[in-house]
């Protein structure tokens, strides 16, 4: 038998045996540090034969795909950023009208994940940013789920206690008890942090120096002065944010929603929420979860059938099944508000109905950008303290220099 004829045969009968379900693809190995996925996973699996998914756990996904891990699928947060999206292959051609048709994701979502235009991540859960305070004292002053910055800012001025021998026996709030605060105050100002040049970040000067303005004036004519706030937080910060609510000796406390939840409900019975807003729009948390498929992957096809599985509404719907008879004790599918509109709007206030009425629009939700590289160090080592220094006058530099003299330190 010459050698295009022993080809041809051998092609021939790889095809039978493929069809025949004798010759498999490899299995689909998903990266991820979210432990519901395994629930999620074995559900999957369960409902049909042809495509089986195993999970590795990683502790840091994003860097995990930087470090070459052999996977197909990768599930976490902070995989929105150049360097990242590079390693994942496009998805252009799987969301889409036939596909999973991305009119059910949210718009601002699906940029995020997106590079040069061309979707690469599909967006799973997120969170936002909620004003927890004690009920009892506050349900009549706020009757709507907004808790603008301005009407934050005047509760918290009229609550601060001054003590007789200088600084605050009670505090309302301060913009640097959570460090979240600040990168939700300077994407509702427009600081829009995105990608810049050589990996670092790019911002909206204007809506940095709004941020940093605000910060000043509330340490400065609020909780009188940065060295009082200080030392109210050094003090009375050794108790957990709740039980300082609930014991008034604040007013309010930030908290990602998916933390407030986590609280064991006695913890919660006193406690109540309104959405961090600035002019009607509620910032969305940036630590958002994707999915996404290496361009290394060995079984492509199977790990975006996980995807498309996963992104449909249906099979959110029993997923929440899943969690309450697991006992998982997440919120919505993965411990956040769904990246699909409708199990928002309709499925979530059934399940959880302390959020009727409270399930923000679309419209109103203000989305961060694709995010820099290097964006968790860059933003803990040299943004926040920045900012920080810069609203409590310590600090007479420009963050170009700042940042500047953190690279050349990164290179020592």
């Amino acid at each position: 038998m010459n050698t295009l004829r022993r080809a041809g045969v051998v092609a021939a009968v790889c095809v039978f045996l493929a069809g025949c379900g004798l010759i498999t693809e490899p299995g689909v190995r998903m990266v991820t540090d979210r432990a519901e996925m395994a629930a999620y996973v074995d559900r999957f699996n369960a409902l049909q034969s042809d495509v089986r998914v195993e999970l590795a756990w990683r502790e840091t996904p994003f860097q995990s795909v930087l470090d070459g891990v052999q996977a197909d699928l990768v599930v976490g947060e902070w995989l929105p950023s150049p360097a990242v999206l590079d390693r994942f292959d496009s998805l252009g051609d799987l969301v889409k009208p036939g596909g999973i048709d991305p009119s059910v994701f949210y718009a601002g979502l699906l940029s995020m994940g997106s590079r040069d235009n061309r979707i690469v991540l599909v967006p799973m859960s997120f969170s936002l940013p909620a004003v927890v305070f004690f009920k009892p004292a506050m349900q009549a002053e706020l009757s709507s789920m907004f808790m603008p910055l301005d009407t934050l800012q005047s509760l918290s001025r009229a609550f601060n206690t001054p003590a007789k021998s200088g600084g605050f026996t009670a505090m309302g709030f301060s913009p640097f008890w959570n460090e979240d605060f600040i990168d939700d105050a300077a994407l509702l100002f427009g600081a829009r942090f995105r990608p810049g040049r050589n990996g670092l970040p790019a911002w909206d000067q204007d809506g940095l120096a709004k941020t940093v303005d605000f910060a000043r004036s509330w340490l400065a004519e609020v909780n009188g002065g940065a060295s009082a706030d200080d030392a109210f937080f050094s003090r009375y910060h050794v108790q957990p944010w709740y039980k300082l609510v609930a014991g008034r000796k604040i007013l309010f406390a930030l908290a990602s929603f998916t933390n407030y939840f986590s609280l064991p409900e006695e913890k919660r019975r006193d406690l109540d929420f309104r959405w961090l807003a600035q002019g009607n729009l509620i910032p969305v948390d940036t630590d958002v979860l994707f999915g996404g498929v290496l361009r290394s992957s060995r079984n492509k096809r199977g790990a975006r059938a996980f995807l498309e599985w996963f992104s449909n509404a249906s099979v959110q719907r029993s997923l929440l099944d899943v969690n309450q008879s697991r006992r998982i004790g997440v919120f919505g599918v993965t411990n956040g508000f769904s990246a699909l509109k409708t199990i928002n709007e309709r499925e979530l206030p059934q399940r959880y109905p302390f959020l009727l009425g409270r399930i923000p629009s679309e419209a109103i939700l203000a989305f961060p950008e694709t995010l820099p590289d290097n964006w968790l160090a860059v933003r803990d080592q040299v943004v926040r303290p920045w900012i920080h220094q810069s609203a409590s006058g310590a600090e007479d530099q420009t963050l170009e220099k700042m940042l500047d003299e953190w690279v050349k330190g990164m290179k020592k």
